[in-house]
């Protein structure tokens, strides 16, 4: 007997090597945050985790791979079912309200939130790739300002947009019985606008200033996770690794007069757009078909990082995340709909790298999720709600509550199927 490739799997997977690229100008103009403090660093940094992490809160660094694809954490790949080929995609769908202590403003955003593929090409052998939002900007700020040396005021208006979006391949190996290794290697690119809009006085001309950041750069990561099990249960422990990286960019000023005639540009190559060191530690308790439980902690060193005219607003951000997946019932054809359901939830805390005055801006958040087979049950469908606060209304700056909808599919194909000979 032997394997051979399913010929239908392969127009499967160049199918979804086409969409990845046609759907790249997407990903760098998709918006899913409205927050004014997006407009430090590089944007607001998308927590990582496919639809099924979402529904955990985004936990499970030490979890492996299964009928998902878990991209937290590279080594996690090798726990695919070698018998298959997964694809991931998914859509998010946000509910907001910013509110300071002068005024609030609400509204809805959306987009698609990610796309992925995993493969596993030996027992000790597998991979995924796919493409993910890294992070996004989207704000709009006014300030008041005065001329150098007078009292004469003027009127600056911000409008940001656009975002970093990673296009990653990795690769995970089985070392043993109970350890693995994997890197990913990313390729990031996009577009980072700024719009200064400056109101004329009698000593300040009206005039537009437009910035670009054009990326185009490589990101590295790293992860190992450990296995043992105990009674019919599994103990897993995970450690990610992204070391310090400067990102390459083109950035572009141009500067317009009231008729929007151009009167001034500039144009050089930087690398000032900063990515600190990285470090997730899980861990995690599986007894297969029943539970799953995980805990992560993500560090990330940015008071290591020099941003022009923004050093002082960084400090280093500390993430706590606990979630929980449950298969309360047995899986069987003739049960009750909600029977074969997988159901999720999680609970997380970030205290932000932003420090704006003597105030930390903090995030707190609870995640429901839930896991519906589709016909032939080993594809399905994930849903989750994740909802909570993020920032202050202390110092003059902004609270943001929000509830946001994930709905991702993890779809399994038999990628190779066993042929016999009599």
């Amino acid at each position: 007997m032997e394997y051979y490739f399913n010929i239908q799997i392969r127009k499967v997977f160049v199918f979804l090597i086409c969409t990845y690229f046609s759907l790249s100008s997407f990903f760098v103009n998709a918006q899913n945050t409205v927050s004014p403090y997006s407009i430090y660093g590089p944007g607001e940094i998308q927590n990582k985790g496919f639809s099924t992490n979402q529904g955990m809160g985004g936990a499970g660094i030490a979890l492996k791979s299964g009928s998902y694809i878990n991209n937290l954490n590279p080594a996690s790949y090798v726990g695919m079912d070698s018998l298959r080929i997964i694809s991931e995609f998914g859509i998010a769908g946000k509910l907001y309200n910013l509110s300071s202590r002068k005024s609030s403003q609400g509204g809805v955003t959306g987009n698609l939130s990610h796309i992925g593929l995993g493969i596993k090409y030996t027992p000790w052998l597998a991979g995924s790739f796919g493409v993910v939002p890294f992070s996004t900007v989207n704000y709009t700020i006014v300030k008041d300002s005065y001329v150098g040396g007078t009292e004469e005021p003027f009127e600056s208006v911000y409008t940001g947009s656009g975002g970093i979006s990673q296009f990653y391949f990795g690769n995970a190996v089985r070392l043993g019985k109970h350890l693995s290794l994997g890197a990913n290697i990313s390729y990031m690119f996009g577009s980072l606008v700024q719009e200064e809009q400056i109101a004329s006085t009698n000593l300040v001309p009206n005039i537009t200033v437009d910035r670009f950041d054009y990326l185009r750069s490589v990101y590295f990561d790293f992860g190992t996770q450990i296995e043992f099990n105990i009674n019919n249960k599994q103990i897993l422990a995970g450690v990610t690794y992204a070391p310090k990286q400067d990102l390459d960019s083109k950035h572009v000023i141009n500067i317009y007069d009231y008729s929007y005639s151009l009167i001034g540009a500039d144009e050089y190559s930087t690398d000032y757009l900063t990515i600190p060191d990285i470090v997730g530690v899980g861990l995690g308790f599986v007894k297969p078909g029943t539970y799953k439980a995980a805990l992560d902690y993500t560090f990330q060193n940015w008071s290591g990082v020099d941003y022009p005219m923004q050093d002082d607003d960084f400090e280093d951000l500390h993430r706590v995340i606990f979630g929980m997946e449950l298969t309360p019932w047995e899986q069987r054809a003739v049960n009750p709909f909600y029977k074969n359901w997988t159901y999720r939830f999680g609970l997380s805390y970030e205290r932000s790298y932003l420090k704006l005055g003597n105030s930390s801006i903090d995030k707190k958040a609870l995640s429901l999720g839930v896991s519906i087979p589709l016909p032939g049950r080993i594809s399905s469908v994930n849903i989750s709600l994740n909802g909570g606060v993020s920032g202050t209304q202390a110092s003059n700056l902004v609270k943001e509550k929000f509830l946001t909808l994930n709905v991702g599919f993890s779809l399994n194909e038999m990628a190779f199927i066993r042929r016999k000979f009599e």
